[in-house]
């Protein structure tokens, strides 16, 4: 066993909701140490943590080049799934393991896409504001369309994806298209939805629900171009990640009524800016990054934090949470499972 020394980088994250019994107790049964900090700058992490063997990310403190060049020790685990703010080419080059938590908020991710799909197209936010301004908007607003006779595309089919496919083709019997390089037809088929090409996504789409990694390839992929080939009515959601969404062209297509509206739990800056247009549109609704937030996910996130600090103080790998398997290789003493 190894006497693994932990620093959690970003305790304070999630305010009261953070509590690390279920590291304590890992890092207990070998002898290690556990240690809180609130480290948000290169610089603090650098000065504070280098020396640690892992490091525990709840937010998304920098992870950098420079962070890792320094970085001593051997791995940095995620609490979340996306690990953007991780440079993960220089976490190869330096031979540092970076983890995360695939699946912890799955069913917290259903419920928030399915809200917002929901709070959209039955005004639900529209109705809420207008009544606590003093009025009373009847029958007012964009006139709702039942769910059965739309098509709900699915922007990414993985985790999150799939059983927001069962709700909307099994509770509403809506279409349900989806576009994922990395699925077969039958894959699709096998939830009732149908694989589509991106062209057909966008044109075919009366809600398009983005559920994929941000990465090089998907950076801004929603964009003018996508937009201009959307239904004039069609209600674009991101649960994702800010960057699949090039912010200045939505906002451009929300104003020319070139789409219906917008469900947005994700921006390219967070916190948003006071000047940001999107804060004024009455058809879009916004929520502060919080999808994944949920009683049962975070106690989920700290048990799987607290295998993983396990696993290594015994020599172990846990295969499927680790993001750059590039590392395995040339580690010694591990075995990845």
């Amino acid at each position: 066993m190894r006497r693994l020394r932990v620093a959690v980088l970003d305790s304070k994250y999630l305010g009261d909701a953070a509590r690390f019994e279920r590291e304590q107790a890992a890092v207990d049964a070998f002898g290690g140490q556990l240690c809180l900090f609130n480290l948000k700058t290169e610089e603090e992490i650098i000065s504070q943590a280098s020396d640690f063997d892992v490091l525990l990310c709840c937010g998304n403190p920098p992870i950098t080049r420079r962070v890792l060049e320094r970085y001593k020790g051997l791995a940095v685990i995620r609490y979340g799934i996306g690990v953007n703010s991780v440079d993960l080419q220089a976490a190869v080059e330096y031979g540092k393991l970076i983890c995360n938590s695939p699946g912890f908020c799955v069913e917290e991710l259903v419920m928030h896409a399915s809200a917002l799909i929901l709070a959209s197209l039955r005004n639900v936010a529209y109705y809420n504001q207008r009544i606590k301004a003093g009025q009373w908007p009847k029958a007012k607003g964009p006139v709702p369309r039942r769910l059965s006779g739309l098509t709900v595309g699915l922007f990414g089919f993985g985790a999150s994806a799939r059983p927001l496919a069962d709700v909307f083709i099994q509770g509403f019997h809506s279409r349900c298209i989806v576009c994922d390089p990395c699925v077969s037809r039958e894959e699709a088929a096998e939830r009732g939805a149908e694989l589509v090409d991106f062209e057909t996504l966008l044109r075919e789409s009366d809600v398009l629900s983005i559920h994929a990694p941000l990465i090089p390839a998907t950076r801004h992929v929603f964009n003018r171009d996508a937009f201009r080939k959307m239904k004039p009515g069609a209600l674009l959601v991101n649960v994702a990640r800010g960057g699949l969404v090039r912010e200045p062209d939505l906002i451009e297509a929300l104003r020319a009524g070139e789409i219906g509206g917008a469900a947005l739990d994700v921006l390219e800056t967070e916190p948003m800016l006071p000047d940001n247009p999107l804060k004024d549109m009455d058809n879009v609704i916004l929520t502060p990054h919080s999808g994944f937030f949920g009683r049962e996910a975070i106690e989920t996130g700290h048990e799987i934090a607290a295998m993983l600090i396990g696993r290594l103080a015994e020599g172990r790998i846990v295969r499927r949470n680790v993001v750059n398997p590039e590392v395995l290789e040339a580690l010694e003493g591990y075995t990845a499972e």
